[in-house]
């Protein structure tokens, strides 16, 4: 795939999960071959940030006692898809790491509301 539509794949991207100011950055860098490893960085970043966060709200639920066998069993797949995204950064993977990420959010929230 060439640069520029690998760039504009994961810009696409990127503004659906990259903090509005860190995407408007982004899209002032002028050199395709610095883009690119930007938007690819700042794409893996954006979803450990979210995995950190998600798996601070699982230790504060403990703390309190909640049940979170499903989640946590979900909350382990994250690290190996991100891994496995970063190998080609398909839409595919993106997707589906996208998907995972609300389920489990969604789950907190049920947990959350017992």
């Amino acid at each position: 795939m060439s640069n520029k539509k690998e760039i504009k794949k994961l810009l696409k991207f990127a503004k659906k999960i990259v903090k509005e100011e860190n995407y408007k950055k982004i899209k002032t860098i002028d050199n395709e071959e610095e883009l690119l490893e930007v938007l690819k960085h700042s794409l893996v970043s954006a979803f450990k940030i979210e995995n950190y966060n998600i798996e601070d709200s699982i230790k504060q639920l403990e703390r309190k006692n909640k049940d979170l066998f499903f989640i946590k069993n979900k909350v382990m797949l994250i690290p190996s898809k991100i891994r496995h995204f970063q190998v080609d950064f398909s839409g595919k993977d993106f997707y589906k790491l996208v998907f995972l990420f609300n389920d489990v959010k969604k789950e907190l929230e049920n947990v959350r509301a017992v």
